[in-house]
């Protein structure tokens, strides 16, 4: 049953371990007096104690006859023997460890105020047991006796010489002290408190306490007094006041043990602060201050290791052997002063304590030591947990500023590396680019002459272009890898994303890393199996990507002809993202697929690439909680991975969305399959799913009321076979697989829309929207025609249905629309264009902006400044300006480019040209590197209202911190080397719509 509270509320329980139980009933603390009072045996009061003689025990403290009986008074020794009138007390035989038991555990005891009102409780007890009229409960420290509760006499401190309780904890353990009259014994008749005091009658018990090894001391005692002479305290009397000094102990030592909880907690609070603040500012002092903070007395201090020795404060060197789990006491010098100096106050003037613990920091290997010359402060096994905790974080610290000098080292490495190595490769690719386009633009009878002559260099200026791809794939392979690392210690970035932002992501990188590659011919499909009311998912959409991209480009690279299908789906049950990758390509044969996911290690030693793909993927799946697995696979035909991301938070959709099918107006919710006889994996069987996930169904005869869908045949005679099969009135889409963008139809219908790869959930969606209007406007054209012709008979065909129209030759194509973050699946038609060859096809699906096109500008020839120190480069550009037209100057350096791109834009403003308006900018550049030159050509252009020139930034530099300086300085868009021609064709034309090439 839960608790209620005093208001009748449930409440839950949440206890503290050190919280108090129960409350004493006495009233508020007294006042604790700080000064010593009274004193009365001035004559030796600044005397020190003497140490227990080795005849204390016979000679002084015999034994009593009988068990519970009074002490036995020992023979008077002679005058010569006993220089005082009364028995002084003497220090206890272990007095150093009984002082340091009695500073450890009642350390702050004044602060415990459950525990000193506890003590009045027991008092009472003492008095209500014996009838005798005062009582006292003490603790004896090294040079005071300090009452802590008491009955008929003020609480005092006392000099321990003479108070009569400093011989009660010298008595053998368990035992009584009693003395019934002290007037008849020598060694107290004299006695200041029985004299001046007027005590007669005397009984303590010691406050016991054993340590680990056995060994038992006394802490204080617990004791009754009479001013008259009393009868023996019987056995239950003395067993009582035993007890009750037991008890008075065991409270002493469960105050200290929660003291040491709190403290253990706050110790905590500080190691977790200072983490937080130490791994922001990768500094020790973080640290070095928590230790002050809990040790504000104590001197801390990190110090370089001196061979086997530690030098402690004030001390000097010590052995390293001489310390006991980090911790050393300096026993000679506590010996010597407890033993010489015990009258005077407790000094502070050189290292008593300490806790050292190794660790490594700027000096090398080092001490962490925090030393104290505060006797009451005796360090125990929590301290020293403390300060290793803390001397591991100072290593850590450490370590990571090494870390961070080596990655910052390793990173400045990559950079060059990679800048160095892609600057000639840029040189190479981009000469064969250039020569290969002017052999294409060589006019018809250069080519017969020489056709042979002309194909040949063809095959070498592919050879050349297919091995520079590779080497910077595998260049760019082996820098990810190595990158690994360094990412897999920064932040998450963890946003809610759709699944078009991840098609996206995808299509954009596979778009980049394929762009010009002759060789590829896979189509990519994506897919979604996904609930109708969770299309979101929180990730690290970066990450998620990286991990994506090599796994698909495996795919791709291992398929020359056939399909790469991306399936996403979401289980929001299970907390998992899966992405499967399937392939038609050439498969895996079962004796290569336990070591794919290996670094370097390939299925086929002569395939491109390093052999960094899977691994790649894996590694950063890792990031993700994520692993990547090979499903199937077989040899000539295909394989299939899935990548299962776990602890992936899936969110519900705002809004449900109707189905595709029930949302277009004109297109009938039938498609007929043209392309479903053949055996091969055609591209319309995943179109097909798609369709019927978006509630299309199947129809299984031409002459239903339906819309086709067709591969392209790549035979021009079987082409023009099935293309007179399909109804003027009735809409196709044709899919172009990615081999055949170069074929060109020989006739063409307006209601056939083709479409080019890659396939995404945006496109197909678009698609179908601009078949539903083409399908539309079918309607709207034949209307009238139908009641024309209403009453004319059918043409002698009619039984194979109505005859094609193949007078119109458009041609509509699907461009390749990027959707933006936050788009719907159906981000509208602006991706259709008309055109005349299929070859286009190809060209809209590499042309796909990854921005948002800025408003047009009405140049077609931008003016370029070109900067770069590399003359290859450079050269490079002056040779793709001249092929395109464009005006340029050029620049070796930062700093000459803003000279250069000052004195353009002045002649601009004064109407003298039309000044700057696109710059190819290099990074790393000597006197003023690229970054710099953009901030500076910015902030002229905010300056001298000029108009805002495209920055374009072409470098061998791509690790993610350069971009982000990038984008941070102003720059348009990021191109890596080396450059594609087409590449950069499209980046002009998106911000330069009226270039053509």
């Amino acid at each position: 049953m839960a608790m209620t509270s005093g208001k009748g509320q449930r409440t839950p329980f949440f206890p503290k371990a050190d919280a108090a139980i129960l409350s004493s009933r006495h009233g508020p603390l007294p006042t604790y007096p700080k000064n010593v009072w009274p004193i009365y045996d001035p004559d030796n009061f600044g005397k020190p104690i003497a140490a227990w003689p080795s005849s204390a025990e016979n000679g002084f403290y015999p034994p009593p006859k009988e068990e519970f009986a009074p002490a036995s008074i020992p023979e008077k020794p002679a005058a010569a023997c006993l220089s005082d009138r009364y028995l002084r007390a003497f220090l206890a035989e272990n007095e150093r460890l009984r002082c340091c038991m009695l500073w450890y555990y009642t350390r702050d005891l004044f602060n415990e105020t459950e525990f000193l009102s506890g003590l009045r409780e027991k008092t009472s007890l003492a008095q209500e047991s014996t009838g005798w009229e005062f009582v006292v409960i003490g603790i004896l420290d090294v040079n005071f006796y300090i009452r802590l509760a008491s009955i008929g006499l003020p609480l005092a401190i006392l000099p321990r010489g003479e108070t009569i309780c400093a011989h009660t904890v010298t008595q053998p353990p368990g035992s009584v002290f009693l003395l019934p009259n002290m007037m008849e014994d020598w060694r107290f008749r004299e006695s200041p408190y029985v004299e001046s005091g007027g005590l007669k009658a005397y009984a303590g018990a010691p406050l016991r306490l054993q340590n680990e090894s056995g060994e038992c001391v006394a802490l204080g005692s617990l004791c009754v007094a009479s001013r008259t002479s009393q009868e023996p305290l019987t056995r239950l009397q003395q067993q009582t006041l035993a007890r009750l000094a037991d008890w008075v102990v065991s409270d002493i030592v469960q105050c200290a043990r929660a003291r040491r909880q709190r403290d253990r907690r706050r110790m905590a609070e500080l190691i977790s602060a200072a983490q937080v603040e130490s791994d922001r500012a990768v500094s020790e002092e973080p640290v070095l201050r928590i230790l002050r903070t809990m040790y504000s007395e104590a001197t801390v201090s990190v110090q370089p290791s001196k061979g086997d020795h530690v030098d402690i404060d004030s001390h000097g060197l010590i052995p390293v052997e001489d310390l006991e789990d980090g911790l050393w006491e300096d026993t000679d010098y506590l010996d010597d002063f407890i033993a010489n100096s015990n009258n005077q106050d407790l000094p502070s003037t050189r290292a008593v304590r300490a806790i050292t613990a190794p660790c490594e920091s700027v000096s090398g290997p080092s001490f962490l030591v925090v030393a104290s010359r505060d006797f009451r402060l005796v360090f125990d096994d929590v301290d020293s947990w403390f300060v290793q905790t803390c001397a591991n974080m100072v290593s850590q610290i450490w370590h990571k500023r090494l870390l961070a000098e080596a990655m910052k080292a390793k990173e400045k490495f990559l950079r060059g590396f990679s800048h160095q190595l892609r600057t000639p490769i840029h040189g190479i690719l981009g000469s064969v680019e250039l020569l290969a386009e002017d052999l294409m633009s060589r006019t018809l009878p250069d080519l017969n002459s020489s056709s042979t002559k002309s194909g040949e260099s063809t095959i070498y200026l592919d050879s050349i272009r297919s091995s520079g791809r590779d080497l910077m794939s595998i260049v760019n392979s082996m820098i990810t890898l190595n990158r690994w690392a360094d990412i897999a210690i920064t932040n998450r970035n963890y946003a809610t994303h759709t699944a078009s932002e991840l098609e996206a992501e995808l299509e954009s990188g596979i778009l980049k890393a394929t762009s010009g590659d002759t060789l590829s011919g896979a189509s990519l499909f994506f897919g979604r199996d996904m609930p109708r009311d969770h299309d979101s998912f929180r990730i690290d959409l970066d990450l998620l990507r990286d991990s994506l991209l090599p796994l698909i480009l495996n795919a791709i690279q291992h398929t020359s002809r056939g399909v790469v299908a991306v399936t996403v789906s979401l289980r929001p049950t299970e907390k998992e993202l899966v992405v499967d990758v399937e392939d038609t390509g050439c498969g895996i044969d079962v004796a290569d697929q336990q070591r794919i996911f290996e670094p370097y290690e390939k299925a086929q030693m002569h395939s491109a690439g390093a052999g960094l793909g899977l691994t790649l993927a894996a590694k950063f799946a890792t990031l993700l909680y994520g692993s990547v697995a090979l499903v199937s696979s077989e040899v000539g035909r295909g394989s299939h991975f899935r990548a299962i991301f776990r602890e992936v938070e899936c969110a519900p959709s705002p809004i449900s969305s109707p189905e595709i099918s029930k949302s277009l107006r004109a297109l009938p919710s039938k498609y007929y399959n043209m392309s479903s006889q053949s055996d091969s994996v055609l591209l319309c069987d995943h179109f097909t799913r798609f369709l019927t996930s978006h509630g299309f169904t199947n129809s299984d005869s031409i002459d239903d009321e339906h819309f086709v869908v067709l591969d392209l045949e790549a035979d021009p005679e079987k082409r023009h076979s099935q293309l007179s099969q399909i109804r003027t009135d009735r809409v196709a889409v044709c899919l172009v697989p990615f081999a055949e963008g170069e074929s060109q139809p020989e006739e063409t219908s307006d209601n056939i829309i083709y479409i080019g790869g890659p396939f995404s959930t945006s496109k197909m969606i678009s698609v179908l929207e601009e078949a539903d209007r083409r399908q539309s406007s079918l309607k709207t054209q034949r209307e009238p025609q139908l009641d024309m012709d209403e009453s004319l008979p059918a043409p002698p065909n009619a039984a194979t249905g109505p005859t094609t129209n193949m007078e119109t030759k458009t041609l509509v194509l699907l461009q390749n629309p990027v959707p933006q973050a936050g788009a719907d699946d159906a981000p509208g038609i602006d991706g259709v264009v008309s055109s005349k060859t299929i070859k286009d096809v190809e060209i809209a699906a590499e042309s796909a902006p990854t921005a948002p096109i800025p408003p047009a500008l009405a140049v077609s020839k931008p003016a370029a400044l070109l900067v770069d120190d590399n003359v290859v480069n450079l050269r490079i550009m002056q040779m793709y300006c001249k092929k395109r037209g464009l005006p340029y100057c050029c620049a070796a350096d930062g700093k000459q480019a803003v000279e250069m791109f000052t004195k353009q834009q002045s002649l601009a403003a004064s109407g003298d040209g039309p000044g700057v308006q696109l710059i190819l900018m290099d990074l790393q550049m000597p006197v003023c590197d690229g970054f710099e030159a953009t901030r500076q050509i910015r902030l002229l252009e905010k300056q001298n209202n000029w108009k805002t020139s495209v920055v374009f930034i072409v470098t061998g530099q791509d690790s993610p911190s350069d971009r982000k300086v990038a984008d941070d300085v102003g720059a348009d868009d990021y191109y890596v080397k080396p450059v594609g021609i087409k590449v950069l064709d499209r980046g002009v034309k998106q911000y330069f719509p009226a270039f053509e090439v």
